[in-house]
Parts: structure tokens; C-alpha cells; sequence
């Protein structure tokens, strides 16, 4: 999983530095406009679907230390916890998810409240998305060169997997099939960005996110850097990331 485009770098002193304080200062400003919102969509999801509306779901954080990564509920319970239970891999057409759930997760709402992680120093607003504990091997390099900076609430993994990781998950074998096939280039993808992260290639994330979710356009400016420097990332079909 250690692939050639990474070349060994440490974290970018960048990403750390903005993940610090930039990001947590961000996020400071958007707490009083996302707040009416989150408890918009809060009453909904207990009216609809009962308590509780939202869940912390234990990720990795940086240098692997756990923290419940804050989501509004989009699954059924099944936990006292207000867990769903099962398997820990999501795919779309998943039947825990409320029909309430697939219209926050089609439109990423559920993840508003990851605002208060940032806030509380376990994210930042762009980097790697954070993985459930299970999944991750601390014993990897790859592993520890991700998790050396906070991971993220997105990030350009998202924009040129994402697609194609929902229809690989689509055909069964969720779990073994998102180990072995998925995470390697997500894997990949997370540490060319935390290595080479600069306010320019944040930029470029920034504007690529403006071309698929405002413009609707199927390729971005950030997926041609990624392929162009990841050697992982040409595994992902073309046609995968124009789908939907």
C-alpha cells in the first residue's frame, strides 16, 4: 500500500498548521450558522424515527487515538447506544439506513455536527476521512504516514473514490471487498494529500467540490492531479466517477 507517489514525505507542515488552529477557527464562525440547521434536522429525526438524533461513532484520529466522530442518526437502532449494529461497512441500497437517513446522506447533512469535531481538535475540515478502529493496521506505514496529521471531514479521496467505492460495495462482500479493493488506493489518495497538502491543492479540493456538488460536472480539477500523481488512483474507472 506504500505507493511510489508518496515518496517517503513526512505530514505537510501546512496541513498541520491548518488543521490546528485555521480550520478550528473556520469552524468557530460556522457554528451559529450550521447550529439552527443540525437542531432543524435533529427534531426531524426524532420526530420521524425517535431518539436518539445523533451518534458518535468511534473513528481513528490522529496517531490512531479513538474519538466518537459525531453524525446525525441516519440508521435504525439497534443498540442502546442508538448503534445500528451489523456490519461496518455502509453501502447505499443498506437496509438500516431510514428513509429519512437516505435523503441526509445523499445530500452529506448527516455530517454537520462534525463542525463541534473540528471545533474539539479531532478533525479538520479537509484531509483523510476517518476510519472505523477495526480497519486500521498501526503496524502499516501507510497507516501511521495518514494518521500522523487529524483526519478530515472530507477531502479529495471523497471526490475520486467515492462513486466508485459505492458500486464495488454494491455488487456483496462489503466488508472484504472494501479491505482488500478499496481501502489500498483510499489509503493511497489520503497520504499523497497529507504529504502534499498546500493552500493551492486545498484550493483545487475546494473548487473540485464546487464542480461535482454545485456544477454537476462528472470529472474535477482534483481527480486529473490525483491520477496524474497517484498511481493507485487508475484502478478507479473513469465511467465510475460520472455515475449518478
Amino acid at each position: 500500500m506504500n505507493g511510489p507517489a508518496t515518496g517517503g514525505r513526512g505530514p505537510s507542515g501546512w496541513l498541520r498548521v491548518r488543521t490546528a488552529v485555521v480550520d478550528r477557527l473556520v469552524a468557530l464562525v460556522l457554528l451559529p450558522v450550521l447550529g439552527p440547521v443540525v437542531g432543524y434536522l435533529m427534531w426531524r429525526i426524532r420526530r420521524e424515527d425517535g431518539p436518539p438524533s445523533v451518534i458518535g461513532l468511534p473513528r481513528a484520529g490522529a496517531d490512531g487515538v479513538e474519538f466518537p466522530m459525531w453524525k446525525l442518526r441516519t440508521m435504525r437502532v439497534a443498540g442502546a447506544d442508538g448503534s445500528a449494529g451489523g456490519a461496518v461497512i455502509t453501502s447505499a441500497d443498506d437496509q438500516r439506513i431510514t428513509p429519512l437517513g437516505a435523503r441526509l446522506r445523499r445530500h452529506r447533512l448527516d455530517e454537520l455536527p462534525q463542525v463541534l469535531n473540528v471545533l474539539r481538535g479531532h478533525m479538520g475540515l479537509l484531509g483523510s476521512r476517518p476510519e472505523t478502529p477495526s480497519l486500521v493496521d498501526l503496524d502499516d506505514p501507510t497507516w501511521r504516514a495518514v494518521l500522523a496529521v487529524r483526519p478530515g471531514v472530507t477531502g479529495p479521496t471523497q471526490l475520486v473514490a467515492e462513486r466508485w467505492e459505492a458500486a464495488v460495495l454494491e455488487e456483496g462482500g462489503h466488508v472484504d471487498r472494501y479491505r482488500l479493493e478499496v481501502l489500498p488506493v483510499k489509503l493511497a489518495v489520503d497520504r499523497w494529500y497529507v504529504e502534499r497538502a498546500t493552500p493551492w491543492i486545498d484550493a483545487v479540493v475546494a473548487w473540485s467540490m464546487v464542480q461535482r456538488f454545485v456544477l454537476g460536472r462528472s470529472e474535477t480539477a482534483v481527480e486529473r492531479l490525483v491520477r496524474a500523481q497517484v498511481p493507485e488512483a487508475g484502478v478507479v474507472p473513469r465511467e465510475a466517477v460520472g455515475r449518478g
